[in-house]
């Protein structure tokens, strides 16, 4: 059996980071659009989810959530 060359495995974390320009581009369009809903962010970086983007920018103090009846809407800090 052939053993795998050592590095990042699938599925990890290490493989999945954001790319810095992805993480930009979100911040700047929350910051142009603030109380743009995830559906709306998804359509204009033609992306069928953002998820970790969102949450990273969350997480890093920079974007905060906030829920609006049953919508959910993202701020700049």
């Amino acid at each position: 059996m052939k053993r795998r060359p050592p590095g990042p495995k699938i599925g990890t974390k290490a493989g999945r980071r954001h790319q810095s320009g992805d993480l930009d581009k979100t911040l700047s369009l929350i910051s142009t659009h603030p109380g743009i809903r995830p559906s709306e962010i998804n359509r204009l970086l033609n992306k069928e989810q953002s998820d970790g983007l969102r949450s990273t920018l969350i997480k890093r103090g920079l974007v905060r959530k906030e829920k609006d009846g049953s919508a959910t809407r993202y701020y700049p800090i």
